[in-house]
């Protein structure tokens, strides 16, 4: 039943109807202050109805700009790339990805915009089997696709130093996480980076990370723009015993976080951080799953760990000197003063931190870090968990934990079982503001039950005996909200921030019928907007914000159709 519902899930249908960061630059509401807000709906309206897809919005819109006119790209999961108009949301135009017959399209993963190129990966369905996974360009202006680049198809098969390969199985890889692009100062275009994990627990399957070469691309042909190729578990055989090869810590590491990789600087240059799913860990086999790395474009992976603190290294019992140690790799533990995971249907009584984490489908590659500079000396990451912890790291040597913070209790009680155990409780990337020169980091949470209360979460950085610790500022919802219990029980979107200082706003959808669009001052928590939608809501997409108006993906309850939803944001007197 676990696989079943969380292959429901990676597919997008709307899970209460069955019960930036450096990643993400959103254009600001500068001319706000946020005292008292007021959302008028632009679309679906009676004066502008707006476009219905007949299947979900997964993907996050994107902002884009002709002839000085604002519009909107929706990627629609059935594999059409529409435009809307950011007034009316009427239909400018709209163009099918290519598939062969009898084929249908998944388009999952956020696409990427380089200047008036759009970017796609999307995945070629043939009888319910994923049978091809692909990349296209989209020429904005021509509104079609980009002849200059041809369909790029992913493959694979890279050599084991034991003997043997390990292949890209199109049928046991799926594309959820954003697209990211790292420009060159060199050429007209740089890297894109595009990730696979999977859509269930069906063995073998790896994480796999692929750098292409837009301008070897464009040159050279597609044969030729695969660059680089990194795969998180790199073993021939999976050989799973049980139905979930997860739950055995076998092989997997899929890097499926919806709001992708973190694309960051540092005093040495880029840095890719990778977060990967569960799966097996074991420094001698190169094995990183459930676990944050550090890559350098165009250098291959070193996890940076002590060979002689390591050199007895068990994915059971890992060695916490040995995990300190790693320069290039987190691997999650507990703090010092947490308590160890018990899930109330009691099934981790009888196993430690690491075997609970892969047995509860709890993995670290849900979400995707945020970095943060507190110091000229001193930089920390701040990576959540799904078993709804926050982890802070030092991000010049990712095994040194500063602390790790229990922000959302584990899902259900002893008389009340949590609907979605395997959903854990956080899948998100954090925002973060400056208020008084002092870093504010929001994140979002949810739960499947009737007992806790779950939201958003602001958290401040504070020092004890000059080690970085987090501590929580304000919860929304708190306990006297009315009705709190009924509030973000599924995946809500992920969170999106507007404005600075005393003006930082963060939005998100939680996810219901209807759903609710909430706007929270970060200053102080207080609720601004709480905006019923027509639809649902889309779970982990992002808001988008143009200027001062907002659009949401969201699902119309009852017809399986999805709508974009328009607001012009005014300021009340």
């Amino acid at each position: 039943m676990k696989k079943t519902l969380r292959f429901v899930f990676i597919f997008g249908v709307l899970l209460f109807s069955l019960i930036n960061s450096a990643c993400h630059v959103t254009p600001a509401v500068v001319s706000l202050e946020p005292k008292s807000l007021a959302l008028q709906q632009l679309f679906p309206s009676a004066k502008n109805p707006s476009v219905h897809f007949n299947a979900s919005i997964i993907a996050s819109p994107l902002a884009y700009t002709s002839n000085g006119q604002a519009q909107i790209i929706v990627p629609v999961s059935e594999g059409t790339i529409a435009v809307l108009d950011s007034a009316t949301g009427a239909l400018l135009w709209q163009l099918a990805l290519p598939r062969d017959a009898n084929q249908d399209v998944q388009l999952i993963a956020t696409p990427v915009l380089i200047d008036k190129k759009l970017v796609v990966v999307y995945q070629c369905v043939q009888k319910g089997v994923r049978v091809s996974h692909h990349l296209v360009v989209l020429d904005m202006l021509t509104k079609q696709l980009d002849p200059a680049f041809p369909r790029l198809t992913f493959a694979a098969n890279l050599s084991h130093k034991e003997g043997g390969s390990i292949a890209f199985l199109p049928s046991h890889a799926y594309s959820h996480a954003a697209l990211r692009y790292l420009p060159s100062n060199k050429q007209a275009y740089g890297m894109v980076y595009v990730a696979f994990g999977n859509a269930s627990d069906n063995q073998p399957f790896h994480g796999w990370l692929f750098t292409v070469d837009i301008n070897a691309w464009l040159k050279q042909g597609a044969e030729h723009a695969l660059a680089d190729v990194f795969v998180t578990t790199p073993e021939v055989n999976c050989p799973a015993k049980m139905e979930y090869g997860t739950q055995e810590m076998v092989c997997g590491g899929g890097i499926w976080t919806p709001a992708g990789i973190l694309l960051s600087q540092d005093d040495s240059g880029t840095e890719l951080l990778v977060p990967t799913g569960n799966g097996q860990v074991d420094l001698a086999r190169h094995d990183y799953a459930n676990a944050l790395l550090r890559i350098r474009p165009g250098h291959p992976f070193e996890d940076g760990c002590d060979k002689q603190l390591c050199a007895a290294f068990n994915p059971l019992q890992p060695d916490l000197a040995c995990l300190r140690s790693c320069k290039n790799l987190f691997i999650p533990r507990l703090a010092r003063q947490n308590a160890p995971l018990k899930p109330p249907n009691h099934e981790c009584d009888d196993k430690n931190f690491w075997e609970c984490l892969a047995w509860m489908d709890y993995d670290l590659g849900s979400s995707s870090p945020i970095k943060v500079k507190l110091t000229n000396e001193l930089t920390v990451l701040l990576q959540p968990g799904k078993e709804g912890a926050v982890y802070l790291l030092d991000a010049k040597h990712l095994g040194v934990q500063y602390d790790r913070l229990q922000v959302a209790e584990l899902c259900g009680s002893p008389t009340d079982l949590c609907r979605l155990s395997w959903a854990g409780m956080m899948v998100t990337q954090p925002v973060l503001a400056w208020i008084n020169n002092e870093p504010v980091i929001m994140v979002t949470s949810f739960s499947a039950d009737n007992t806790h209360i779950a939201g958003v979460v602001a958290l401040k950085i504070v020092l004890e005996n000059k080690q970085p610790k987090l501590a929580v500022f304000w919860r929304f919802p708190s306990a006297d909200t009315p009705a709190p219990l009924t509030m973000f029980r599924s995946h809500p979107s992920l969170p999106a921030l507007t404005g600075a200082g005393q003006n930082a706003v963060v939005w998100v959808v939680d996810i219901g019928t209807p759903g609710i669009l909430y706007g929270l001052r970060v200053h102080d928590g207080k609720m601004l907007v709480k905006q019923p939608l027509q639809g649902s809501g889309r779970q982990l997409a992002t808001p988008l914000f143009i200027n001062d108006k907002v659009y949401v993906a969201s699902m119309q309850s009852g017809t399986g159709k999805a709508i974009l939803e328009g607001f012009q944001i005014n300021q009340m007197p």
